[in-house]
């Protein structure tokens, strides 16, 4: 809780406006090895940008006088509903068409008539289990697996019409800075890591800046270009490239982003109830009594958020020097160490075929990477009650 406080007022502190740092890298990923793709962002990415930020403009002007930056206590769900912040789920919701139409992961309860909306790294594993334990929900549920994604889950795209039209739907959210780094904890622990370096031990992923460099580049190709990723449709989500994917992993998606994952009817959700992982219990209690749930069900019993270390040991060494650098040196507007061997970014990253991909090198010459940060999760800092 304290690192949420702390977090967040330094995300706050923040003089400049998100929408005037948000600046294209207008440069490449280079393969190494003369066979191998290019993936450029060139110059439609920039038009495309310029384009989005019009829109931007556009939709400020919409909104004025809905207070939509200063939103810290008003109800979260009313503010999603403000022209702006519907305006943002729509834009999510078509590059969730375009880029992953399988939808956003969720599990249904039929005994509450109700859907959970997973929003990952936002106590997301610990709802699950409860609505696993208490109502034998799941999201392997047959009657509602989306058998075309390969991983057997339900999604907002497999969900049947009654469910759509009479369910209540909710889910939990999370300060967009400690959910990143909690994604990107996440995101770089695993045994097959597709961007790790390979040859170095442990084998590394990027620094916490690098992997901002990354979601700039990605989320500029993604706005820049209406044929990014569109080869993804039809692909199991298990042999998609992260190169391809917008947010690089679905644990550093913006929580817009997975509230817009599109239905069969390619529209997203209706969001009904939005808790806090900040009051968790507190809003847990609140769902509880909106669903109906007899005051001594078991499911009422208290949540527990747990952050899991990554269990390679050399890669949980550098992913905790790392997060201890974002509190110190990044949220604080400093440039993070680049010397010693928890600190030294990495030159290439790896696609799912193996082949090395070169990556820049941490630089600010776009801005202190805390405002990238800020611009980055903007939507999420706005429409859901942590931006100031």
């Amino acid at each position: 809780m304290a690192r949420d406080v702390e977090s967040a007022a330094l995300l706050d502190a923040s003089t400049s406006e998100a929408t005037s740092e948000r600046r294209t890298k207008c440069f490449s990923f280079a393969r190494v090895g003369s066979a191998a793709l290019t993936l450029a962002l060139g110059v439609a990415a920039c038009a495309g940008q310029a384009l989005n930020e019009r829109s931007r403009s556009e939709s400020g002007r919409l909104a004025s006088g809905l207070g939509e930056a200063a939103i810290v206590g008003t109800s979260v769900e009313k503010t999603l509903r403000s022209a702006s912040c519907v305006w943002r789920l729509e834009r999510a919701e078509a590059e969730n068409a375009r880029c992953d139409p399988m939808g956003t992961d969720v599990v249904v309860v039929p005994s509450l008539r109700a859907v959970y909306v997973d929003v990952t790294k936002a106590a997301s594993e610990s709802i699950r289990k409860r609505l696993t334990d208490a109502f034998q929900a799941t999201w392997t549920d047959e009657k509602y697996v989306l058998k075309s994604s390969g991983l057997g889950r339900s999604t907002t795209a497999s969900l049947p019409d009654e469910v759509l039209d009479t369910y209540k739907f909710f889910t939990f959210v999370r300060n967009p800075s400690e959910r990143f780094l909690s994604g990107y904890r996440q995101a770089f622990c695993r045994s097959m890591c597709q961007g790790c370096e390979r040859g170095m031990s442990p084998t590394r992923p990027p620094t916490i800046e690098q992997t901002i460099d990354l979601l700039e580049i990605l989320r500029s190709k993604a706005s820049g270009s209406v044929e990014f990723c569109s080869h993804r449709r039809g692909e199991s989500m298990r042999d998609r490239d992260f190169l391809t994917n917008p947010w690089l992993d679905e644990h550093l998606e913006s929580i817009i982003y997975r509230l817009s994952g599109v239905t069969k009817r390619g529209t997203h959700t209706p969001i009904h109830f939005i808790g806090r992982v900040e009051t968790l219990n507190e809003d847990w209690g609140r769902l509880m009594d909106e669903l109906g749930v007899d005051t001594n069900h078991p499911a009422r019993a208290p949540l527990e958020h747990v952050e899991h270390e990554c269990s390679i040991a050399g890669r949980e060494e550098f992913l905790s020097a790392q997060s201890a650098l974002f509190y110190s040196h990044l949220l604080k507007g400093k440039r993070a160490p680049t010397k010693g061997e928890l600190f030294e970014p990495v030159r290439v990253m790896y696609d799912r075929e193996g082949n090395p991909v070169e990556i820049p090198t941490p630089s600010v010459k776009l801005g202190a990477y805390v405002n990238r940060l800020k611009a980055l999760y903007e939507d999420d800092f706005r429409c859901l009650g942590y931006a100031s």
